[in-house]
């Protein structure tokens, strides 16, 4: 009946709008949006402003889901595609070794040896929400098995009963992609003020992958009752083990002890009963003792004075004597000896400085207090004494070569240059071995302590002369070394990067800390980041050492 009104004729063709200038919006009203001025401003004859700032900032966002392909199996439910499980696995995939997994996987390894040298993400088509399959045989052949846990657990015995098990597989998947995204990271976007240092971080891609099957693991192991516990006892350790090597690559000290606590407590509960029965408990335990006391060697760099003067012993005292005594290998004796010496060595130089270096300040230490300094002193000197009987006692049942024994030749006089001749060994474990043997004998020595109580230079260099002696014999072990191997074969242990830096900050002689950063840049190769858990650029505090 009516029609529809015709359209309001515009008197001008200028398009309005509210979000025009700054001006026009003070004053609420609409905007031509002309340029470089407006028609309001123009007329009133004011400052048109624009805002046209833009603000970047960096921003991390997940990886877009990727949209389901049309050969994609109906049958499978939603849940199926989000948390990626190890009963997708088929029961060929569970006992897959590397050599059969290369020949499967060519294009997988041949894009890992380029993953390697370069910073590049993982495959979308590997993910596990597009094909958990793929993903788990790529990252199960990524990396050698005698780089991530002991040869012997995976190798011999009951292995295939671990393998076999969907949950190992899964946890075996998430260390090989954690220790992917580490070894692989990508450059951090500088923030803020630049330093001009070089910043990266772990390649985001093989992290999340990581943490996706570490969850899901976890999420099925907190189901576990005290008798799953008990009819594997095996498993369960093996887990938290691996729990153990992901904590402590990612550095995470609060979560690492909470894991260390119930492998501990599940060896107490069931190594009598059942662990005892199992060659392959041993080897975990070795392992876990070493991942272990690299935690250990990376807190102390990371302590105050407060926290080194009441740091406890170093002890593995755990109820399974005969368990403990197949684990106490020649390897995880020395570290143990070796952790205990340096908690010992550091309580000595926080007291000495207690009792010394007030009096270098002027202060006056009250007779009270310089007796219990003193009292402390004596009773660490004890235990410092303690320690070397047991390191002799060490020697004596371990065959030692003849340049270690024969030390005292090995010392340079102040004039002449360091000469540094290799000392070749017949594999890496010995000579990572002799590293440890001659990093006790540098924290056993007096000398840097007797040096806080003199101030004449000949007596100070008198007191370092035994302490550059042994550190000159190490520097001819680390000059035999691959340094490549450091790389692989530290990864759950105290590194030589760490025991250098230990002996280097006790040593007195300048010519030792040049060559130790010569070599350590001869080393980086832009393919190692980390060795032994820490950071490889660790040459940036040889300068500061010196002094």
């Amino acid at each position: 009946m009516y029609k529809p009104t015709k359209p309001r004729p515009k008197k001008t063709n200028i398009t309005r709008t509210r979000t025009g200038c700054l001006g026009c919006r003070d004053r609420r009203v609409k905007c031509d949006n002309l340029k470089p001025i407006c028609g309001r401003c123009q007329r009133l004859g004011g400052e048109c402003k624009q805002d046209t700032a833009f603000k970047f900032c960096q921003v991390y966002q997940p990886s877009v889901r990727p949209k389901p392909t049309k050969n994609c199996e109906k049958t499978r439910g939603a849940l199926d595609l989000e948390l990626p499980t190890a009963n997708r696995i088929p029961e060929d995939g569970a006992n897959l070794s590397a050599e059969t997994a290369g020949r499967t996987f060519v294009d997988a390894q041949a894009g890992l040896v380029a993953l390697r040298r370069s910073a590049l993400t993982i495959p979308q088509s590997l993910m596990p929400r597009t094909n958990p399959v793929d993903a788990a045989r790529f990252y199960l052949a990524a990396w050698d098995w005698k780089y991530l846990v002991p040869p012997s657990v995976l190798c011999t015995g009951n292995v295939f009963s671990l393998r076999s098990s969907p949950l190992f597989a899964d946890m075996m998947v998430a260390l090989s992609a954690s220790h992917l995204s580490r070894t692989s990271p990508q450059r951090r976007l500088p923030m803020g003020s630049s330093t001009g240092a070089q910043n990266f971080r772990p390649n985001p891609g093989h992290e999340s992958l990581s943490g996706e099957f570490y969850g899901s693991v976890m999420r099925k192991m907190t189901r576990w009752s005290a008798q799953d516990f008990g009819s594997h006892p095996l498993l369960g350790l093996a887990l938290i083990t691996l729990f153990c090597f992901i904590e402590s690559s990612m550095g995470s000290f609060p979560t690492f002890e909470l894991h260390y606590d119930g492998a501990a407590q599940l060896i107490r509960n069931y190594a009598a009963r059942t662990l005892a029965k199992h060659g392959q408990a041993a080897d975990l335990v070795k392992a876990l003792i070493e991942v272990r006391m690299q935690m250990w060697w990376r807190r102390v760099y990371f302590g105050t004075a407060e926290f080194h003067r009441n740091r406890p012993a170093v002890l593995f005292d755990l109820s399974f004597p005969d368990l403990l005594a197949r684990a106490e290998s020649r390897r995880t004796s020395i570290l143990l000896m070796l952790c205990e010496s340096h908690r010992i060595h550091n309580a000595a130089i926080i007291a000495h400085w207690d009792l010394y270096g007030d009096e270098g300040r002027n202060c006056s230490v009250e007779d009270q207090n310089k007796e219990k300094i003193l009292q402390k002193i004596d009773s660490l000197d004890q235990l410092m004494g303690g320690e070397r009987d047991r390191l002799d006692a060490w020697s004596q049942i371990h065959a030692l070569p003849s340049a270690i024994r024969n030390s005292e030749a090995n010392l340079h006089s102040a004039a002449a240059p360091l000469e540094v001749l290799p000392l070749h060994t017949s594999s890496h474990d010995e000579a990572m071995t002799f590293s440890y043997y001659i990093a006790l004998r540098v924290l056993q020595q007096s000398g840097p302590l007797d040096s806080l109580r003199v101030q004449s230079p000949g007596e100070i260099r008198e007191s370092y002369k035994e302490v550059d002696s042994w550190i000159q014999l190490l520097l001819r072990v680390i000059a035999g070394m691959d340094w490549n191997n450091c790389v692989h074969f530290n990864m759950y242990t105290i590194g030589i990067t760490g025991v250098l830096l230990a002996c280097l900050l006790r040593s007195h002689d300048p010519a030792i800390g040049l060559w130790c950063e010569e070599w350590l840049q001869s080393c980086l190769d832009g393919s190692s980041f980390e060795e032994g858990g820490f950071p490889s650029r660790t040459r940036y505090l040889w300068p500061f050492s010196d002094n």
